[in-house]
């Protein structure tokens, strides 16, 4: 659609914010009023469809009814020359493009006033049954207030999942066991697994969320999408700042990200009032998540990531944000860039070995397993000859070699222990009297 193209004769088009595989997003004016929207646009490919439609419109059911301040309002329906949602138009950017311009935030206050405004939000969603199951820095818009003061704004419901018993109109989730809805580095250890969700998948999510804001790092970012749902599903954050950010704010990272939903905040207003408890000098802490591997590891600068080969999202035909940013254009239907700061990510330290083996530069798995197997077998076979002091000793110099990294010198060693292993047996087999030290 080119700009000056009239909606339901109604709104007209300004510009193109962003165009993806299954809506485009306008900055739009409204032709009596003169006031300015944003109207997401349904494909007309996808609009052929009737349940894409009806799962379209759902979400914008769903907005409409969620009237807080800090979620993206949708106040009307258009459907000439296609559906579309007339939205609430934010100026600002993504929360994921703030942060990338700000850098991590670290004063607690500063932390508060932007991260429990979503907090309050999703809270209101899940009290009218709503599930988001989609929350991340790129669904969240950033605008300011009347006084200048940043103001989030949480979007795209349109993977949300409406509960039983809900107070909301809007389709019920339709979801099969087993299918994984929503953006892998931000899905909860049950969402990577396909069960059931409900609000705690999005606590997880949000705690996730709170640790980019602070850290300026994904939580749980990997070279792979497996490795990142292995993290995941372990609870294993592997991080610099947790046990350097300020302990309350670190605490409650730690139970939102908890792998046994039970263990997390019941409640976003849970998670509301424990950060605001903890933040303030001397105030108490939740308690650590029994499942919790979260360590405080220095981060490997030297270690490059190709971003070509971290794909965000899952394949997914509903799942793009419905941005209604005012910067420069985004595809709605694509996965966004990965942050700048991607190559100083931290990489897990891996253990030490308890005991040396033979690793020379040269050699493959293999040869260090028959050289060990074989200094072993060889020191019990000169003990089984009745050499038991020799045979010791075979064992004691094979991994004083080791230690002292004598890695050139350990096959020979094995050879010719194993052969006068062979050839001490051969000798007692013929009836010979062998000494406890004989070679050979």
């Amino acid at each position: 659609m080119e700009p000056g193209q009239l909606i339901d004769q109604r709104y007209e088009i300004i510009r193109l914010l962003g165009s993806g595989a299954m809506a485009s997003v306008y900055e739009v004016r409204h032709t009596s009023l003169r006031s300015r929207h944003a109207i997401k646009i349904l494909n007309p490919e996808l609009a052929q469809s009737a349940d894409l439609r009806n799962r379209f419109l759902s979400e914008g059911r769903i907005q409409a009814q969620l009237r807080h301040p800090n979620i993206v309002a949708v106040s009307d329906i258009v459907t000439d020359p296609a559906p579309g949602l007339v939205m609430e138009y934010i100026a600002g950017g993504t929360l994921d493009e703030h942060l990338q311009e700000s850098g991590p935030v670290e004063e607690p206050d500063t932390v508060l006033a932007l991260f429990l405004p979503i907090l309050e939000a999703v809270g209101l969603a899940h009290q009218a049954g709503i599930v988001h199951r989609d929350l991340k820095p790129e669904n969240i818009l950033m605008d300011t207030d009347a006084r200048g003061r940043p103001r989030p704004t949480v979007a795209d419901f349109g993977i949300a999942r409406v509960l039983e018993g809900a107070s909301i109109e809007g389709n019920k989730s339709q979801t099969r066991a087993g299918v994984q809805m929503g953006t892998i580095l931000y899905m909860s250890p049950e969402q990577v697994r396909g069960a059931e969700v409900d609000a705690r998948s999005d606590i997880f999510a949000l705690g996730a969320i709170l640790y980019e804001i602070i850290t300026g790092q994904v939580a749980f970012d990997a070279p792979s999408h497996y490795i990142t749902m292995k993290r995941i599903v372990e609870g294993d954050l592997p991080t610099r700042a947790v046990g350097g950010l300020h302990p309350g704010l670190a605490a409650c990272i730690r139970k939102a990200l908890a792998v046994d939903p039970g263990e997390r905040f019941a409640s976003c207003e849970d998670f509301h009032d424990a950060l605001v408890e903890a933040a303030r000098p001397g105030g108490l802490l939740p308690q650590k998540p029994s499942a919790s591997r979260a360590v405080t590891r220095i981060p490997d600068a030297s270690m490059t990531w190709d971003p070509d080969r971290v794909p965000e999202r899952l394949p997914e035909p509903l799942s793009e944000p419905a941005s209604a940013s005012a910067s420069a254009p985004v595809d709605v239907g694509q996965p966004p860039p990965l942050p700048l700061h991607l190559s100083t990510r931290p990489t897990p330290v891996p253990p030490e070995p308890m005991l040396p083996v033979y690793t020379g530069s040269t050699a493959m798995p293999w040869t260090t397993a028959i050289v060990n197997i074989s200094m072993l077998l060889t020191g019990v076979g000169q003990i089984m000859n009745g050499q038991v002091g020799k045979g010791i000793a075979v064992l004691l110099i094979h991994w004083t070699l080791a230690l002292f990294t004598c890695f050139a010198s350990m096959p020979v060693t094995a050879l010719l222990a194993s052969l006068d292993s062979w050839l001490v047996a051969q000798k007692l087999r013929q009836g010979h009297h062998v000494d406890g030290w004989e070679w050979f």
